[in-house]
């Protein structure tokens, strides 16, 4: 770990060279046992990232994009908390559920 106390020098290197100092560290549990190593947040530095990164800030990179999907996600939500509250035994399923409704929401 480093520390930069300097705001220019700080800028200088996550703004201007970030392509040289932004690595993250693999994360063997979640990217490799439990299969997530493609997902955008364990991608490696690369062209593949900055795709992906590209393409989810064109879909929901602003508010008015967003807003397309507010209906839509209110009506989950409240699917997901009914779900909760009747079988709080199955939570883990219900957020599986939940997460893989919503991100098709966004991906169809």
């Amino acid at each position: 770990m480093i520390i930069i106390s300097s705001p220019k020098i700080a800028a200088d290197m996550l703004d201007k060279k970030s392509s040289i100092y932004s690595d993250r560290p693999k994360l063997q549990m979640g990217g490799e046992l439990v299969g997530w190593k493609d997902s955008v947040p364990l991608l490696p530095p690369g062209d593949r990232f900055r795709r992906h990164r590209r393409y989810f800030h064109r879909l929901i990179g602003s508010n008015s994009a967003m807003k397309q999907f507010q209906p839509m996600e209110e009506v989950e939500t409240h699917r997901f908390l009914r779900r909760v509250l009747n079988e709080p035994e199955d939570l883990s399923a219900h957020i599986r559920r939940y997460v893989f409704i919503i991100s098709h929401l966004y991906f169809e």
